[in-house]
């Protein structure tokens, strides 16, 4: 069957700052250089708590593995057993269950060959350094992003659903810096996540992506079925509840203050041709425009809530690559100091809207959190709120 390369976000979970930094160190495997036990699971598996409230059911992590939810842990279980195993993680520093999996490959793959002339350990074998695009001397699985490193026995087909490549990159200057290792799915099992709206993880291309063909297609019809009489639901389960209201409710009250704003609501939605939130306004008008310091575990990520006259659509769409980002109806609600903004994605019908990340260094929007509530939740969680 035919793989695809997985691409998703940069801020893992797993890392202290976006794909920078993992908090869950691996063991020297060799003596002599120090190279890290590639294969070990760290046990508890500590995740960044403010980076686990994404709306999304599937996370990129490290070391070639990935994080699932539990609708798709059963989905796996169901359609791919076998090929993966499963650890659970702790919200970091504690022993607090998070609300994620970490599932491994167990199937790995020879995605590229290194360079014979980049030095070696004496002891271990392994490189000094790996990067992809200058010291990889052929590729021989997967998407390459390097078209001149291609070797004639490439290819992007093999018999399992799911796998990691055995081989790993670098920086050019050493593995201590930083390491990854790719995360390969077949295209039929991409599909059927997509038919089931879990969402989180993409095709890393710079062309047209794989489409289903004929058989593929049939697969995902068959499976979709399974999935339905074994009472999996085909859309995501959400990730609010009652104690988030409760919450918000209370969170509003504690850092409520005196603010003298008349804001006329109805002439704003009137301009903006669209509803507002009710819980931005409960937000705004009593909490008021405040900022939200080191986000996500980042230092020096400062957000800061725009008042009711500051809001305003982004008029750049169009010039997005992705679908989803073109299909969003964005209206900017939160700025940051390095332009990055949050925006909710207007839907007509809805009282509460999800909430999108916009980075402008990648120019594209991804999924943040379910609504305004949730996406404050997470913002005060690095606050201490």
């Amino acid at each position: 069957m035919r793989c695809i390369t997985l691409t998703g976000s940069d801020d893992r979970m797993d890392c202290r700052e976006m794909c920078f930094y993992p908090i869950n160190p691996l063991p020297a495997k060799c003596t002599k250089c120090g190279f890290p036990d590639l294969e070990f699971v760290p046990q508890p598996y500590f995740l960044v708590k403010s980076r686990t409230m994404t709306p999304n059911e599937l996370a990129l992590a490290e070391n070639g593995n990935l994080f699932i939810r539990e609708r798709v842990h059963r989905l796996f279980e169901l359609l791919i057993p076998g090929l993966c195993t499963y650890y659970p993680t702790c919200y970091q520093n504690t022993s607090q269950a998070a609300p994620w999996l970490l599932a491994v490959p167990n199937r790995q793959v020879v995605q590229a060959n290194v360079k014979p002339a980049i030095p070696r350990c004496e002891v271990c074998g392994e490189p000094r350094f790996a990067h992809p695009g200058t010291q990889w001397d052929e590729c021989l699985f997967g998407s390459p992003m390097f078209r001149q490193t291609l070797s004639a026995a490439w290819s992007r087909d093999s018999e399992f659903d799911i796998l990691k490549s055995a081989t790993w990159g670098s920086s050019e200057r050493g593995w201590n810096r930083w390491m990854s290792r790719s995360l390969f799915m077949s295209v039929r099992l991409m599909y059927l996540l997509a038919k089931a709206k879990a969402k989180g993880v993409n095709e890393c291309t710079t062309e047209k992506p794989l489409a289903p063909n004929k058989d593929e297609s049939a697969w995902i019809r068959e499976k979709l079925q399974l999935l339905e009489a074994n009472g999996i639901p085909l859309h995501a389960e959400g990730t609010l509840s009652a104690e988030d209201a409760k919450w918000f409710r209370e969170y509003i009250a504690t850092h409520a203050r005196n603010l003298e704003s008349n804001y006329d609501i109805k002439a704003i939605e009137r301009k903006l041709k669209a509803k507002l939130p009710k819980s931005y306004l409960d937000f705004i008008t009593s909490v008021g425009s405040i900022s939200f310091e080191n986000v996500d575990s980042e230092e020096g990520f400062t957000v800061s809530i725009c008042t009711p006259t500051e809001l305003e659509f982004a008029e750049y769409t169009e010039e997005f690559h992705d679908e989803e980002s073109r299909a969003l109806n964005a209206l900017t609600f939160a700025t940051t100091g390095h332009g990055d903004c949050f925006c909710f994605d207007v839907q007509k019908g809805k009282k509460e809207y999800p909430v999108y990340l916009y980075k402008h260094e990648c120019n594209f929007f991804e999924p943040y959190a379910e609504n305004f509530v949730a996406c404050i939740k997470r913002f005060a969680v690095t606050n201490g709120g």
